[in-house]
């Protein structure tokens, strides 16, 4: 009984410093990098005005090198941090541009971004051993990435680790991503430019994007940039969880409809004749 609470105990402190290292370990996960000074003095004059419009503290940025247009927030319930691809500044125009930062401040809002980033870090993990297990096939000498041995090892890996990983997003993660577009929507009156950074950010992903992303992270993107390319890539279609564009699109032109809706209702219930 001793060694039972020592054990969990143990694990108590260690899940917990996980937990409050997390935001700390994706930044570095990602590579990202000191921003130079006075190269986004735009973006903070965006979030500047987005945090007093959504009433959140400002987070603070960071910049990754990546040629696929990648977009999201990790943090704890202190500090959030909006993490972005260079290819996100090259595609979006302005106008873009700040409406997918105001869309991660409206996920801010939710107070979800410490368990989502808790979350990425223990499925990330997980799901990082199928390509430890490529690596660790390539180096004892069992061929090259391309290789039908190597590639076999990580596909029965992926079998193993891949459900697991899935089943932690799905039941660990808040990922309301069409409610975040609505949301947004309503805020910033803008649905078209949404529409539009949606649009341009799936069709750059689809045609361009080659990078491999950790599936456990897929419930912080905008846009999920993990795709199933081969037969031996199967297992990434559990993580396929987000709405389809044309969902989501859907649900960003009917907002004008919800609002009327909601007036009517609220009208009534003050008694108003409708």
């Amino acid at each position: 009984m001793v060694l039972g609470i020592v054990s969990f105990v143990i694990i108590l402190v260690m899940s917990r410093l996980v937990y409050l290292s997390s935001p700390r370990l994706i930044l570095k996960w990602y590579g990202c990098m000191d921003i130079p000074s006075g190269e986004f003095t735009k973006i903070y004059k965006i979030l500047d005005h987005l945090a007093g419009t959504f009433s959140v503290e400002r987070p603070e940025i960071h910049l990754f090198e990546s040629s696929v247009p990648v977009i999201f927030t990790v943090g704890s319930k202190k500090r959030s941090h909006i993490v972005f691809s260079r290819r996100v500044m090259n595609l979006l125009g302005d106008d873009e541009l700040e409406i997918i930062f105001a869309r991660e401040l409206a996920r801010i809002k939710e107070g979800n971004v410490a368990q989502n980033t808790f979350v990425a870090m223990v499925a990330g993990i997980i799901a990082s051993l199928s390509t430890i297990a490529l690596w660790v096939a390539m180096l004892t000498g069992f061929g090259q990435e391309d290789d039908l041995i190597p590639k076999f090892i990580r596909f029965v890996v992926m079998g193993i680790v891949m459900l697991p990983c899935s089943l932690i997003v799905y039941v660990g993660a808040s990922d309301l991503t069409s409610k975040a577009d609505v949301e947004v929507v309503k805020v910033m009156k803008n649905k078209a430019v949404l529409s539009s950074a949606l649009k341009r950010l799936h069709n750059d992903i689809l045609l361009n994007s080659i990078e491999y992303f950790n599936p456990g992270h897929v419930h912080l993107y905008v846009i999920n940039p993990v795709k199933v390319k081969s037969f031996f890539d199967i297992h990434l279609s559990f993580f396929d969880m987000k709405p389809d564009l044309a969902a989501r699109l859907k649900a960003i032109a009917e907002v004008d409809a919800d609002i009327r809706q909601e007036k009517l209702i609220r009208k009534r219930l003050d008694g108003v004749e409708v």
